[in-house]
């Protein structure tokens, strides 16, 4: 006899029933005959539950639950993975330096860049390529803390390994070769006549669209190229709306970066006759903030929207 129950591991029970028969055997002597029934229930497993219908177990369960393996300075270097993913920051940081210290930060190039250094780095480091990318990803709980640390300098060193090209690139062009218009020649400095209120803001909203964009991204990662296009989009639509809204409503035009390892590459924070701590504040602290917040919000809409999540998770239930 068998019968099937849902969410049970497969087993077996077996009930015992008991019989005496007594039979009259040769010379007037009994015999009795144990007869044993044995009935076998078989629990059947049910098929793995849907994703689909995986839930939250509440509104916030696990908001700010580690979401990564744990790791420390002790265990991080058992492996010399770390020593690639940091490479693959340090690279397609360098890429992404190159194309904004030659031709800027023209949206149809840098969308380009953007999705070529993401495919190549991906499968690396998961492709940050940005110090506020990195903080969000570190106060969303997505990377470990020493991780995070070593991604950022890496970030660092390759921004200024691209400037450094560029650099020994314009030292070997005679003088009518340089392009004048190098982002590193123009930028503008930060003086206490400048708009800092206005750069603020502009700062502040290219890097909380493109960290929303990375944490949404995050979801299509199973797809290499859906991850890389949707990031890759992400700062397109970024720098777009701050050079309208930056040109349209406080005229600045050549001032616009939120990616603080590009930053020192454009030596934004060594320009002439700029003032250091408002350039740190602009460049550095402002998208790092600003970022961390499209990370939050990208979580909080998806927990409001009662998106589904990994069923292998310890904050979700399923049906």
């Amino acid at each position: 006899m068998a019968t099937k129950k849902k969410g049970k591991k497969p087993a077996a029970k077996a009930t015992t029933t008991t019989a005496s028969k007594v039979a009259t055997g040769g010379r007037g002597g009994n015999t009795t005959v144990n007869i044993t029934e044995v009935n076998e229930t078989v629990i059947i497993a049910s098929p793995a539950a849907n994703k689909a219908n995986c839930e939250r177990r509440s509104l916030f369960s696990g908001f700010f639950r580690r979401k990564y393996e744990a790791e420390d300075i002790l265990t991080i270097f058992k492996s010399p993975r770390i020593i690639g993913s940091m490479l693959g920051e340090i690279l397609g940081t360098m890429v992404l330096a190159l194309i904004v210290l030659s031709m800027g930060l023209e949206p149809i190039y840098l969308i380009f860049a953007v999705l070529f250094a993401t495919l190549v780095v991906y499968p690396l480091s998961g492709a940050h390529l940005n110090p506020l990318v990195t903080l969000g990803m570190m106060v969303t709980r997505r990377v470990s803390m020493v991780r995070g640390v070593f991604y950022i300098i890496a970030q660092l060193i390759g921004a200024m390994l691209g400037w450094l090209v560029i650099q020994l690139l314009i030292g070997a062009a005679t003088a009518d070769m340089v392009d004048s218009a190098i982002v590193a020649q123009s930028i503008r400095p930060i003086t206490e006549n400048s708009q800092l209120g206005g750069l603020i803001a502009i700062e502040s909203m290219g890097a909380m669209i493109y960290g929303f964009g990375f944490a949404r991204a995050l979801k299509y990662k199973k797809s290499a190229f859906t991850f890389a296009a949707v990031v890759a989009c992400g700062v397109f639509t970024a720098v777009l709306a701050t050079i309208f809204i930056s040109h349209r409503f406080f005229g600045v035009t050549d001032t616009i970066i939120f990616n603080p390892a590009l930053a020192v590459a454009l030596e934004a924070f060594m320009a002439r006759d700029t003032i250091v701590w408002k350039a740190l504040i602009t460049y550095a602290l402002v998208p790092l903030v600003a970022g961390v917040v499209g990370f939050v919000l990208a979580d909080l809409s998806s927990a409001l929207a009662g998106e589904p999540c990994d069923c292998g998770r310890k904050d979700c239930k399923c049906c």
